[in-house]
């Protein structure tokens, strides 16, 4: 939970309050990245005088940053950001396509109607063709994409053979044994030489070989370089506070110290060059306090102990510079570099494990991404300097952050794979893993433990892949802003430790695994051939701390359908959660139909304050149920700690190597969950299920309410947030939804517009045996609440509620009147969403038969 300011009107997600790569603007339905401005580095202030943070303003050079779900305005949609520019000297991080001179061959695959505007990468002709060249040295797969979606999304080439999953005996360019493996037990004291954080001497001796021979690595190494070189040119990193030394503090600061200081460490390496080496200890001294510019001098700690998320991952920026430029760097450079993070990261760590000031070390507080980043960024920085440190601190801090790494965040990840906080916050979380895994095992010889503490964890990269939409990720929950330095690159080292090509196939052609200079040696080139070659397209995540579910029409044609829902309960979860049992997403025709709003204002009253039924956090608009897509009983929040009961079916089909997979006409698959408990009913039943039709172009969602339930209540609604534009029609039975343009007026730095190819369209219609009295009405935009208030708030120009521009609620509501008048016992509401494909069928018209929930079969409605 790290505090940040929200801005947008509706947020899924990328990256959590502690930012992450690949979100670049304000919203959060998931859009493309926008281009790098330099000339606009500077301190922003939103309308009320706040600063904003700089990462809600700016977008991480060259790089094409993640991606995740989002809503528009709110709430779905995603943005292609108003100042995206497609520049061909700046390498994005998603793939070739014409418009950079790349391989043809890539495209819309499905029978939509054209929503999917395709952004093409701009990688040179020159880096498409060596590239090329290096795929077919070292015989493995040439980039499999052209380009991306306005959400990110790769655009897979259609024209290219692709094979299934393989992984050969050894990598392309392989840098043979570790010369140094026999002599690494897993001692503490007994360390490899420097360079032994992640990246080892004979890792970087090999590294040009592996380029040479690999088209991604190829690609990533240019975008690296690109990045080094832009950030090169620009001062320092400016000292900001973002709401206050415990609000987010320096983090953003922090992340983007940290990576700038690995691209150019990374380019030292590769290139010899000493113009890296010394940017790089400009930078450090600047953030150091240690020169005229200001940075927190004055302040307690210039590293900002008092947020210790920012002094972990500057510790871990210093760690890696001191550690990868270690014979570049003289006697008195290293005293002060070994001083640095002592001083201002290790020593304040020692008080974080042995007082209360670390709570996030603590059971029941511990198995967050703060433990993750903390420790990792803690063990990082004892590894890096241990052997040039006198004073016993490095090796207190691995006593102390070891264990507890194992007991916190390798508890993060559930039997299943889900993220016990959200779908954004796992980037952090998994990406310090990874960081402190490797870093472990390169300069021990071992992880110490820490993969074993938790057998599950590497199901977490499939939690990642299902979780990801057409029209960006799942973003229940929390979704905080932007990040500096994280991404999902874990996914390379996971699928090396569990001899797993699946996961590196699926991440290599995201846009967030270019411009790391981690990818380079976490990345198996001995992997090739799609990932999605059979891979079921659903996936039933049952632990019932965090249970959901994910269903797609394809893996690759991005227009197809998705359909994600959750049901579990709403505490545990670092008070990052929603009251949304029953919520569900729709993506059809390239964007999102229904969608979510991520976070709220981090620095509202009581956002954080806890789990707890009367928490201040509930009664926000975006947190309490009102403000999710699923149903309301009697104006009234759902409970906290409830425990849905779940049923998941499917035909378990999976994707074949083909881009152009179509589902076959009984493709089946569901999910029903009996959220009874959600709504505290003595007795009685309330149930919810939703399924994919008609060869997975059709939705139907359903629910049914006992009588023991309707019997009593006196008011209910269906609800779902969405940023298309609403009709209905005469009997309030049918809406058509429409959507080409979203902009999210409140973006920090303008408006921000997602525009699809041409305007598409989902008709939903209320079907039997639905009641004659329940119809559809619409709360225009922007949607709000109703019922209860916004907390009084405490810090002045703090918005609690933020106005959710451009996000209209599709309602069916029905009083006590019309409730008891049903005559129906269980009350059902059934209602199909229907996209409006380019070539439609008499069975994309076809109403579905009548079967009650606890009826549901794979065949049921066949």
């Amino acid at each position: 939970m790290a505090y940040a300011p929200s801005t947008n009107s509706l947020r899924s997600s990328a990256y959590p309050a502690e930012p992450t790569p690949g979100e670049t603007a304000a919203l959060r339905p998931g859009h493309a990245p926008v281009a790098y401005n330099f000339a606009e580095e500077k301190p922003v202030r939103d309308g009320k005088g706040r600063r904003l943070p700089r990462w809600a303003k700016i977008a991480i050079p060259v790089v094409v940053l993640i991606v995740i779900a989002a809503i528009v305005g709110g709430v779905v949609g995603g943005v292609v950001g108003g100042k995206n520019k497609d520049n061909d000297k700046q390498a994005s991080g998603a793939g070739g396509g014409k418009g950079g001179g790349g391989n043809d061959g890539g495209g819309s695959t499905s029978e939509g109607s054209g929503a999917i505007r395709t952004v093409p990468n701009s990688y040179s002709n020159a880096l498409l063709s060596a590239a090329s060249a290096a795929a077919k040295s070292g015989g493995g797969d040439d980039l499999l994409f052209t380009g991306t979606d306005v959400y990110g999304n790769p655009i897979f080439k259609t024209s290219s053979p692709l094979s299934d999953v393989t992984i050969s005996s050894a990598q392309v360019g392989s840098c043979g044994p570790d010369p140094l493996g026999s002599t690494l037990s897993g001692s503490l004291t007994n360390l490899r030489p420097h360079p032994r954080l992640i990246a080892p001497g004979y890792q970087w001796d090999c590294l040009a070989d592996r380029i040479h021979n690999d088209a991604y690595l190829t690609v990533w190494n240019a975008t690296i370089f690109q990045n080094a070189s832009a950030w090169y040119s620009m001062p320092p990193t400016n000292y900001s506070i973002d709401g206050g030394f415990s609000g987010s503090g320096i983090l953003d600061v922090s992340r983007q110290v940290q990576q700038r200081v690995r691209a150019w460490a990374y380019a030292a390496k590769v290139s010899n060059d000493t113009k890296w080496v010394d940017r790089t200890w400009r930078e450090l001294q600047v953030a150091a306090a240690n020169t005229s510019t200001y940075f927190g001098q004055g302040e307690p700690t210039p590293w900002n102990a008092v947020h210790f998320l920012d002094v972990a991952e500057m510790t871990a920026a210093y760690a890696l510079a001191y550690d990868w430029l270690y014979p570049n760097w003289n006697a008195t450079q290293r005293a002060y570099i070994v001083d640095w993070i002592k001083r201002w990261g290790l020593q304040p760590g020692i008080q974080q494990y042995t007082t209360s000031q670390g709570w996030w070390s603590q059971p029941g507080n511990n198995d967050g991404n703060w433990n993750c980043v903390c420790n990792s960024g803690m063990i990082l920085g004892a590894l890096a300097i241990a052997g040039d440190d006198d004073s016993g601190v490095s090796s207190q801090i691995l006593s102390n952050a070891i264990p507890n790494f194992k007991s916190g965040c390798m508890t993060g990840v559930y039997p299943d794979g889900t993220w016990t906080e959200t779908a954004n916050y796992w980037y952090f979380g998994t990406n310090a893993q990874a960081r402190a895994v490797s870093a472990l095992t390169t300069a021990t010889g071992t992880d110490q433990g820490l993969m074993a503490a938790n057998s599950d964890w590497t199901k977490t990269g499939y939690f990642h892949m299902y979780v990801s939409g057409n029209g960006g990720m799942y973003a229940y929950g929390d979704n905080g802003p932007n990040k500096y330095s994280t991404n999902a690159n874990g996914m390379f080292l996971w699928s090396q430790l569990a001899s797993d090509p699946r996961l590196a196939l699926f991440q290599r052609d995201r846009a967030d695994a270019a411009g790391d200079p981690l990818s380079m040696f976490w990345y198996n080139t001995a992997v090739k051939g799609a990932f999605w070659s059979g891979l079921p397209l659903d996936r039933f995540f049952d632990h019932p701390q965090g249970s959901w579910v994910s269903m797609r029409s394809s893996w690759t044609d991005f227009e197809g359908t998705y359909v994600a829902m959750k049901a579990s309960n709403a505490t545990g979860h670092q008070a990052h959660g929603d009251l949304d049992a029953g919520d569900f997403v729709i993506d059809a025709l390239g964007t999102r139909w229904a969608g979510e709003y991520g976070n709220g204002d981090y620095l509202s009253n009581g956002y954080f304050s806890s789990e707890a039924q009367d928490s201040l956090r509930w009664q926000y608009f975006r947190k309490g149920t009102q403000g999710q897509n699923t149903l309301v009983i009697n104006l009234q929040n759902q409970e906290a700690n409830c425990q849905p009961q779940n049923t998941f079916g499917s035909t378990n089909v999976t994707q074949t190597a083909a881009v152009d997979f179509k589902p076959a006409s009984t493709d089946a698959a569901y999910f029903v969950t009996d959220m009874s408990s959600a709504y505290g009913v003595a007795s009685g039943s309330v149930k919810r299920g939703i399924r994919m039709l008609n060869a997975r172009r059709q939705i139907l969602l359903q629910d049914e309410i006992s009588s023991a339930v309707t019997s009593s209540a006196t008011n209910l609604q269906w609800r779902v947030q969405t940023n298309a534009t609403i009709t209905l029609s005469a009997d309030k039975r049918t809406a058509t939804l429409t959507i080409q343009k979203i902009v999210d007026p409140n973006a920090a730095f303008g408006p921000l517009v997602t525009q699809l190819g041409q305007q598409q369209k989902m008709v939903v219609q209320i079907v039997d045996p639905t009641p004659a009295g329940a119809v559809f009405s619409v709360q225009p935009a922007p949607a709000s609440r109703i019922y209860g208030s916004e907390p009084a708030q405490t810090q002045a120009g703090v918005i609690g509620d933020q106005t959710n521009a451009g996000v209209s609620v599709l309602a069916i509501e029905m009083d006590q009147a019309a409730l008891s008048g049903a005559g129906q016992s269980p009350l059902t509401i059934a209602v199909v969403w229907q996209p409006q494909w380019g070539q439609m069928s008499a069975a994309d018209s076809a109403l579905p038969p009548q079967v009650v929930l606890d009826k549901w079969t794979v065949t049921s409605h066949n």
